[in-house]
This record gives C-alpha cells, structure tokens and sequence, in this order.
C-alpha cells in the first residue's frame, strides 16, 4: 500500500473520550535493561512517588509489556509501528509507547527520571483533562535556552517545544490522538537524509518536535476547557530530573542507547541508506587524523 493512500484514522483504534477527571494512575517506563537493574536515584525515587500519592495506582512499564499492552488496547498494525523504531533508540521507543498508555489508559505519565515536589492530588485541579507544558527556559538554570529549533518558529512557538518528559490526560483525549496520528505518518515517512539520524531523528520522529506540531495544530480550535496550558512544569511543582543539581545531562549516564548517532530511527526501509552515514562519518574521522598527521609533519 502507498503511504499516500493509508488511511491512519482507521489505523488508530478510537478511545472514547470521556469529560472526566484524570484518573489516578501512574505510569513510567524503563526499556532495555529489566526493571530490577534501574539505578538507587530511580529506585528512590519511584518508592517516593508511590509513598505521597497512596491512593494512585503505580505502573512500571518494561520491555515484556511491550507486545501484550499494544494487542490488547490496539491490533497487529499499531505494534508494527511501534517495532519500526529501532532498539538503538530506546527514547524514541518510550516516547511513542507514552502516548499510546495514556491515550488509551489515562493518567500521569512521567519520564524514569522525573519526579514531583508534592502530590498529584494537589497538582491536578478537577477540571484538568489534559496538561501542556514547556520548559523552564527563560531563566538562569540547566534548562536555560532548551526546546527552541528552527522547525518551531519563535513567532508560533514563543517558549519552545510542548515538553513530552510528563504526559498528563485523560483517556481517548483528541490532543494524544492527534500525537500519535502524527508520529505514525512520521515512522512511514522517515528518511535519515531529510529527518536526520541521532538526536535530531528523534525529535522529528517521535520527540518534542513531532509531539509540539500535533498539538499546535489541534489545539488552535479546540475548547479551552479540553486542556490547561501552563508556562512549565515547575510551576505546578513537577520535577523534570532528579539529576538536575548535576546538570541537565546528567541522567543519559544511567540510562543506555538514548539516541545512536548512525543508525536509522524508523525501520521503513530507508535504513538501508545509513550505510552511506556511516561512511561520512568514518571518512570525516579518517580525513581530520590524516590532516593533523600532514600539519605536524610541516609544522
């Protein structure tokens, strides 16, 4: 089939949505290691989310969840998208397995490094269905600068990207849907040479860039009582990393495979032109040791 003539609404089963609170469910996600190796910080930290929100149900989600979850709240089709992401990208994975748990589950969903300074129940109003956010980048900090790229122009994206590290919504909520529509024409029409490899391959695909263009476009018409959007996360009293005192960088030390430079971020078959990547990146290697070879040799 042409990817010009699939039809992605029939593609994504649809979650009724219901004007209802966000229901008190927790969700992480922890891929390529099993759950049982996350580091003391993560482990601490999980245990600290579930002693001050005893009353919300915790979910870990793990590479064995994978296939049972997608089956029996979508189909076949959905999980071969999901299994297009390649395994050098574990955050590319996670992102798009976060809009599908809260899409079709509902709940706060939250980056393995994330946390809160105080209860959900104290962060979440009544009439939240969906939450929307930015980072906290207008200020001196580790964040100062982050989510701005050209492919969000300053004049429609004046604070940067919608941060996707917290997932916060009700169920069947149009905004996830509209996310996750686009992530799957992304997937279909990924190509390393325009997308990007690494992490711009990432962002495009799955990440903040993809996920910020879907809700722009839904929200422009859509009631404000659907969503509450807020300047960032802080605000509210959401944590972004429990790493954050040793830079904003400092968890891709715990967790392995965040982005692979050379590799492919969508199996569609345009992985196969990587190759050419990878002999870019060598020659240039090659290339700059031969050049200081000849610039000592004359100096």
């Amino acid at each position: 089939m042409s990817k010009n003539t699939i039809d992605y609404e029939a593609l994504l089963p649809n979650i009724p949505y219901e004007d209802a609170p966000i229901p008190k469910r927790i969700h992480q996600i922890f891929l390529g290691k099993p759950a049982d190796q996350l580091p003391d910080a993560m482990k601490e930290n999980v245990q600290y989310i579930c002693r001050i929100n005893p009353d919300w149900e915790y979910h870990l989600w793990s590479e064995e969840d994978i296939d049972s979850f997608i089956l029996g709240h979508y189909n076949k089709e959905i999980l071969r998208y999901f299994r297009m992401i390649s395994p050098d990208y574990r955050a590319a994975q996670a992102d798009f397995l976060r809009y599908l748990i809260v899409y079709s589950l509902g709940g706060v969903y939250l980056d393995i490094k994330s946390s809160m300074e105080r209860p959900l129940d104290e962060i979440l109003l009544p009439s939240d269905r969906n939450i929307i956010y930015h980072w906290n980048n207008d200020v001196e900090g580790c964040y100062k600068g982050f989510g701005y790229y050209p492919d969000l122009p300053r004049d429609r994206f004046p604070y940067g990207e919608f941060h996707q590290g917290f997932v916060i919504s009700s169920p069947g909520h149009p905004i996830l849907r509209a996310v996750i529509l686009d992530v799957l024409k992304c997937l279909d029409n990924y190509n390393p040479f325009t997308t990007g490899v690494g992490l711009w391959g990432v962002l495009r695909t799955t990440g903040p860039i993809a996920y910020s263009l879907a809700i722009e476009r839904v929200t422009k018409d859509m009631p404000k009582e659907l969503y509450r959007h807020i300047r960032c996360a802080e605000e509210i009293g959401l944590r972004i990393s429990i790493y954050d005192s040793d830079g904003a960088f400092a968890h891709r030390k715990k967790i392995t495979n965040y982005h692979n430079q050379l590799s492919a971020v969508s199996r569609n078959g345009s992985e196969f032109y990587t190759k050419y990547f990878h002999f870019f990146f060598w020659s240039r290697w090659v290339l700059r040791i031969l050049c200081d070879k000849i610039r000592q040799r004359f100096q």
